[in-house]
């Protein structure tokens, strides 16, 4: 039902007869307060409306898995894995836990639950506020479900104006906006995404002595992937302990007390999130140089037979 709420399959129908899309925590809220009676859904009903969605993750789960056994394998044979396969390793470690987590998460919702209101409210009536300051893209009562939940509305009232006028979101909304600033729910999910992205940071190690056209582009791949990992180990690990002394209750937007939203104290993400991504870009860039000269090794194909696969 989390899922299914977030991907805009249930709409809210107000007293006025506009239709607004809830979000898991505004469904519980309206629940809770007795505007709205528990939908009658069943899993299966859910589940019917992501058929082939599951078959298209099983086939994305199984060329990915195939694509990890095969470079396993040259190196099993000691054949060089080129940077390309290794960054494109990396990106597959962090599809299968993305999948992993979105396996029955149904997707391209085409049918909504349209839900009625179980008595009137004053409360709930649709509220639009538009000027230079101030702008609302919800119903106003369910802000006080889910206060200040997207990106753009943190930032600032003129920010999101320019955003709804120029098309990029709509005022008052009629999906769910792409910009939701995500809560981590436990502790078994910072601990699935610390694993993955130890694991992305750390794959590049591999190719730490990977014949490279010249000495420079060796030392560049070399000092990129220390600053990546650094990165992402001591920025994100701060990150993850914030969460659990918080105990997982603010937005990402919000942890720390918001720290991210102002300034100076904003620089302590901004530089380390602005130099990954320099980091990042030069390595990627660096991947696709590195193709003009490959060692002859690269081109040959693993024996299957002489490693038992």
């Amino acid at each position: 039902m989390h899922f299914f709420a977030d991907s805009g399959g249930i709409i809210l129908k107000l007293p006025n007869g506009d239709l607004a899309p809830l979000s898991a925590k505004q469904l519980a809220w309206l629940i809770e307060t007795g505007h709205i009676r528990l939908p009658e859904i069943r899993e299966k009903d859910i589940s019917d409306k992501s058929k082939a969605d599951r078959c298209t993750k099983a086939l994305a789960c199984c060329q990915t898995t195939w694509f990890l056994v095969k470079l396993v394998c040259r190196k099993v044979e000691n054949l060089p894995v080129i940077p390309l396969e290794l960054a494109s390793v990396a990106l597959a470690l962090t599809s299968l836990t993305t999948l992993s987590f979105w396996f029955r998460k149904s997707m391209d919702v085409q049918q909504p639950y349209i839900i009625k209101m179980s008595r009137s409210s004053s409360s709930l009536r649709e509220t639009v506020i538009d000027n230079a300051t101030e702008i609302y893209i919800n119903v106003a009562a369910l802000e006080q479900a889910e206060p200040r939940a997207y990106i753009s509305h943190k930032w600032s009232g003129r920010l999101l104006s320019l955003i709804c006028r120029m098309g990029l979101q709509k005022q008052y909304m009629d999906r769910i906006p792409n910009d939701r600033d995500p809560q981590i729910l436990g502790f078994r999910q910072h601990a699935t995404l610390g694993v993955a992205t130890a694991a992305f940071a750390s794959i590049h190690f591999i190719d730490w002595h990977f014949p490279f056209a010249t000495n420079a582009e060796a030392i560049i791949w070399q000092v990129n992937c220390c600053v990546m990992w650094a990165l992402l180990a001591g920025y994100g690990g701060a990150e993850v302990i914030i969460c659990c002394m918080e105990k997982y209750q603010n937005l990402g937007m919000d942890t720390a007390g918001g720290y991210k939203l102002r300034w100076p104290v904003c620089l302590w993400f901004l530089v380390p999130a602005i130099t990954y991504f320099w980091a990042r870009l030069v390595l990627i860039v660096g991947v696709f140089v590195n193709l003009r000269s490959l060692p002859d090794e690269a081109f040959v194909q693993v024996q299957w037979n002489s490693i038992g696969c």
